[in-house]
């Protein structure tokens, strides 16, 4: 399920790349907001990068950012207890305590009732997937209004509703499976965090080596975005004391490196890459 949904990620990152153009004047004062949502949601390098570079020749950023977006979008939902950050550390505390004194079947039962009951006591049986849609399209329009487009929340579910709906309903079933269903183990999707180094043993360069790395001689290649969601399944440890868990790796998440940078010509092999002036900053 998690390779289904990366798939349909790609598809509409793909669709929306594709429908992508400038226009000539954008209003400043929604940009600006748009920027500053889109910085918090995908990153400043991201975001930057987006608005800084022209995308009308070569809009593979546009692709990229896209994925990037929807992929951290769709992790938050499936990694959600009952979609209330305020009570996600409580869950999460609580769970890994019983994970140090209990059997992973008696902490999988309670934490499969928790959710479910918790969803049931705020929701009611209330159907999410267009309250997320709605909000994935909100972050759509934010990233190509910053990339230079013209386009609004209401133009993106016009075009893309079904599309995103798709997404977030395997978003949601997979969250529910996850967390209700499977109670011997745990499964937990994966996003890489920006600027991790790339460590071919934990993750994957999406373009699988067939763009060659760029960049200044002995630069370590270094992690822009998650494209790709990966998954791996968490056990306790039998016989162990104090919650010892043993992760397996099932699916490598896929990333963007920040040699992409290079590779495109965005800046020169001399220049230091965004990433290490971000985190210079």
């Amino acid at each position: 399920m998690v390779r289904t949904l990366n798939l349909e990620i790609s598809e509409v990152a793909t669709q929306v790349t594709n429908s992508f153009h400038v226009v000539e004047a954008p209003e400043p004062d929604r940009a600006a907001l748009a920027f500053e949502r889109a910085r918090e949601a995908m990153g400043p390098v991201m975001a930057e990068l987006l608005e800084s570079i022209q995308h009308q020749d070569d809009p593979i950023l546009i692709d990229i950012a896209l994925k990037t977006d929807m992929v951290g979008f769709a992790a938050e939902i499936v990694s959600a207890w009952d979609f209330q950050h305020q009570s996600k550390s409580v869950f999460t505390g609580v769970y890994k305590q019983m994970l140090r004194s209990e059997p992973h079947l008696v902490a999988g039962q309670w934490r499969s009732y928790a959710q479910k009951y918790s969803k049931q006591r705020l929701y009611n049986g209330r159907d999410l997937a267009s309250g997320f849609s709605l909000q994935l399209a909100e972050r759509i329009a934010d990233l190509l209004t910053v990339a230079g487009a013209s386009t609004t929340t209401e133009a993106i579910i016009v075009a893309y509703s079904p599309h995103l709906e798709t997404i977030t309903r395997t978003a949601l079933e997979l969250q529910r499976i996850i967390g209700e269903e499977v109670i011997s183990c745990d499964y937990e999707v994966l996003v890489v965090h920006f600027d991790e180094i790339f460590d071919a043993e934990q993750m994957e360069d999406i373009y699988g080596g067939e763009v060659p790395m760029a960049g200044p001689p002995g630069m370590v290649p270094r992690v822009l975005s998650t494209a790709d969601l990966g998954l791996r399944r968490v056990e306790k440890v039998p016989g162990s004391a104090d919650g010892e868990v043993a992760a397996t790796m099932l699916l490598k998440p896929k990333v963007v490196l920040d040699t992409i940078v290079y590779e495109l010509g965005l800046v020169e092999d001399e220049e230091p890459s965004p990433l290490v002036e971000e985190t210079a900053t």
